[in-house]
């Protein structure tokens, strides 16, 4: 378990999977997540699985109730790189800043227990709240990627960023700052 100030990153548990089931079914986090069909019971158990082998997958939890998913995989241990995914699950959870607790939570103990040089990840470009975030925790944008994504009737591009550890240093001493 890995705590912040006000939730507890934590493995993700059998009991989990149904609620990662609903969450990864709503309507917006299925459109900003970019996933292709609605989930099953099956298909997110078999995800676990190959998350626990491949990464490092975790829990968000408020007061011991779990509100959204946060993880590292594809790790590139030669390069000293992994890729990130993070959404908060629970509608009653969202715009109140703990996308951005778990991501400081997270990455400071990746930077420390992993000896990470950098943490990438993609997002769709329409999902501007998260982009907003991930560069109030330091990352930077790398590229666009365009016409990645079909949904709606039109392509939507996708936007690559990423975050070393020196940059991620920086944005966690504001963070720690604006705490106190």
């Amino acid at each position: 378990m890995i705590q912040g100030r006000r939730l507890v990153l934590r493995p993700i548990e059998e009991e989990d999977l149904p609620l990662i089931v609903r969450w990864q079914n709503h309507p917006d986090v299925w459109w900003y997540m970019d996933y292709e069909r609605p989930f099953t019971l099956g298909d997110v158990r078999e995800e676990e699985v190959r998350s626990r082998s491949e990464g490092y997958p975790l829990v968000v939890t408020v007061d011991g109730r779990p509100i959204g998913r946060i993880g590292l995989n594809r790790f590139r241990r030669r390069d000293r790189i992994c890729s990130l995914y993070l959404y908060i699950g629970e509608p009653a959870f969202w715009g109140q800043g703990y996308a951005r607790e778990a991501l400081m939570v997270l990455l400071a103990h990746a930077f420390d227990r992993f000896d990470l040089h950098q943490v990438e990840l993609w997002t769709l470009a329409a999902n501007s709240r998260v982009i907003s975030v991930y560069e109030r925790c330091g990352f930077q944008r790398e590229a666009s990627l365009r016409d990645r994504s079909f949904k709606d009737g039109r392509f939507f591009d996708h936007v690559v960023m990423s975050v070393t550890r020196e940059e991620f240093n920086e944005a966690h001493e504001k963070y720690v700052a604006e705490e106190s």
